[in-house]
């Protein structure tokens, strides 16, 4: 019984101390043909991020266009601003956000993590280890949305939306982030990459 209240507690440690991995969502009209897009447009992309220059950046923009154009090229698309079949934008939003942590745990006197306090012992009262050092804490960070549309040019219908929510603390990882989550995004279009 021990053993099972140790590892639930442990298990509940872990989920709450985690942080949620980037969430991908997309929606799309499935009365259209996608295949019938090669060519594409941008719109002027929407950035709300406030005046944190970490995060306002004309460089995150110019690299979230880079890794979209590659995407797109993989799926047959090429640039066209004079005759696009599609027009893409995206739009961009950061705003703090509080998570719940685990303390860390306090220095262990036996194997399960106890605290001294006052238990029976076989042989009378003592001080033995018997209290779990369990405490959680509020932690703020920034969490960053990114959403990508796809609209008709003709019909000037949106046709598809991605979209990536995570956690963005690391400013030495934001390019890196933006790559992946753009590419996690685009691996949800209904044309597979060639």
């Amino acid at each position: 019984m021990k053993k099972l209240l140790i590892l639930v507690i442990v298990l509940l440690a872990g989920a709450v101390g985690q942080r949620a991995q980037a969430q991908v969502s997309t929606d799309y009209d499935k009365s259209v043909n996608f295949s019938q897009y090669k060519t594409y447009a941008w719109c002027t992309p929407d950035i709300e991020v406030g005046r944190n220059p970490v995060y306002n950046s004309p460089l995150i923009t110019s690299n979230i266009e880079a890794t979209l154009s590659t995407e797109l090229q993989k799926r047959g698309l090429t640039m066209n601003p004079e005759q696009p079949d599609l027009l893409v934008g995206f739009h961009t939003y950061t705003e703090k956000r509080t998570q719940t942590v685990v303390n860390p745990p306090a220095p262990l006197y036996y194997p399960f993590g106890f605290r001294a306090g006052w238990r029976y012992f076989p042989y009378g009262y003592g001080n033995w280890p018997y209290q779990w050092n369990t405490g959680f804490q509020q932690r703020q960070y920034t969490e960053g949305t990114l959403v990508v549309d796809f609209v008709d040019a003709k019909s000037k219908q949106l046709v598809w939306r991605g979209l990536i929510e995570g956690a963005i603390d690391n400013p030495t990882r934001i390019e890196r982030e933006i790559t992946r989550g753009v590419q996690k995004i685009m691996k949800e279009y209904p044309i597979k990459a060639i």
